[in-house]
């Protein structure tokens, strides 16, 4: 009557139990299949007995009870309950022909009672295609619809016809349940791949934007720290050399304790220095975090203006925006005036700020030697990391314009 075959072990998630959607699916296609059969097969058996409807009326409860069972939903705990209410109201359906004068008379109740017996009532093994359904189960419950079908057809002497249909109709499903099950096991085991992969990914990118921050924060204060002491701190006064020194000394020792990468100035770090302390290059980030509602004029310009270098600037600082697009913002004008400071050969530097709502816009241009970007050395992190890279974390974006002996004009705009 059926395979001898095995339905594939259900879909299960990482925890060992049959996933939502893969017992969805199951009970959906089970529920669909019988109540399309079970409702052929009522229309079949009422329309051409209109005449003599009383005497068809025991075997139209019995399928009106299947189709009431398909269509019903149900939880997890209730389904087996509700499986096997349909089975019985199944068993009735196919008793009532052997009342009396409700016997096989015509073509419509012989089809009737193949299309109950033969696909309604099996659609019930789609319905487990979740949980793998064994062969002697499909078996021990085949061999009574199988009997009661052949004794309903029996007076019409097509019974053989009927077994060999019902024989049929169980082993279809059974094998529409194998598929069904090693279909949803592939479409499980893909959409876990795809889950290890989507984290492998995110892990991936969280390492390298931490690594990509630390090299700016090291950047944009031990190494611009190392920098004016390799210019023997021309043009920065000894205390603020000191407490910058200090500041970066403590940043070191939290990186070496293994504690993300957060620069003094920033709120709650320990020992960290007032966020005002001043600093020749890089660090605005740091110091935007702890420095509350200062403006960009401030965070900025009075840092440089301790190292002996003149920003003049242009426009009135424009609120709004996140806390990190500030930050971003405040770091790359940081690092585009000591790009100024040390490459440029002048001593100032402008800085125009604007706004239209939706974009919050800092334009820092020098006339200093300018450069080529072409000609910029790779690993060079000061414009790409320090500037680039940290505006573009906030879905911002930043434009160069520079050439030889022309200066250079430098656009940033963040999301307002």
């Amino acid at each position: 009557m059926t395979s001898a075959r095995e339905t594939h072990p259900a879909p299960r998630d990482a925890g060992g139990t049959v996933t939502p959607e893969a017992r969805r699916l199951a009970v959906a296609s089970g529920r669909s299949l019988g109540l399309v059969f079970t409702v052929a097969a009522m229309v079949n058996l009422v329309l051409p007995a209109l005449d003599r409807l009383p005497s068809v009326l025991p075997v139209l409860a019995g399928l009106t009870l299947v189709a009431v069972g398909f269509a019903v939903p149900d939880g997890k705990r209730s389904r087996p309950l509700r499986i096997a209410g349909v089975y019985l109201a199944g068993l009735l359906a196919l008793t009532a022909f052997l009342v009396p004068g409700a016997g096989v008379v015509d073509g419509s109740t012989l089809a009737t009672a193949t299309l109950l017996s033969s696909w309604a009532i099996p659609s019930l093994i789609v319905g487990l295609a979740d949980r793998g359904v064994h062969p002697w189960f499909v078996v021990g419950a085949g061999v009574p619809v199988l009997a009661l079908a052949v004794l309903a057809t029996l007076p019409s002497g097509r019974s053989a016809f009927v077994a060999l249909s019902v024989a049929g109709g169980w082993t279809g499903m059974s094998f529409a349940a194998l598929w069904l099950g090693r279909s949803m096991a592939r479409i499980e085991s893909g959409v876990e791949r795809l889950r290890e992969a989507y984290v492998a990914e995110r892990r991936s990118t969280e390492a390298e934007a931490r690594l990509r921050y630390g090299a700016r924060v090291l950047h944009d204060t031990v190494l611009a720290t190392l920098s004016v002491v390799a210019h023997s701190g021309e043009g920065v006064s000894a205390a603020a050399l000191r407490a910058q020194a200090a500041a970066d000394g403590a940043l070191l020792g939290r990186l070496r304790e293994g504690d993300a990468p957060r620069a003094p100035g920033a709120a709650g770090a320990p020992g960290a220095p007032d966020a005002r302390v001043a600093r020749t290059g890089g660090g605005a980030a740091e110091s935007a975090s702890g420095a509350g509602g200062e403006s960009l004029r401030e965070l900025v310009g009075e840092r440089f203006a301790q190292a002996g270098f003149s920003v003049v600037w242009h426009g009135s600082d424009q609120s709004g925006g996140s806390a990190e697009a500030r930050e971003a913002l405040a770091g790359a004008v940081a690092e585009c005036l000591e790009n100024v400071r040390r490459h440029s050969g002048r001593k100032t530097a402008e800085v125009t700020m604007s706004g239209d709502g939706d974009v919050v816009r800092v334009v820092v241009t020098d006339t200093g030697v300018g450069f080529e970007r072409e000609t910029v050395p790779r690993g060079k992190l000061g414009l790409a990391e320090s500037v680039e890279a940290r505006i573009a974390s906030v879905g911002g974006s930043v434009r160069v314009f520079s050439a030889l002996g022309r200066g250079t004009t430098v656009l940033l705009e963040v999301p307002a």
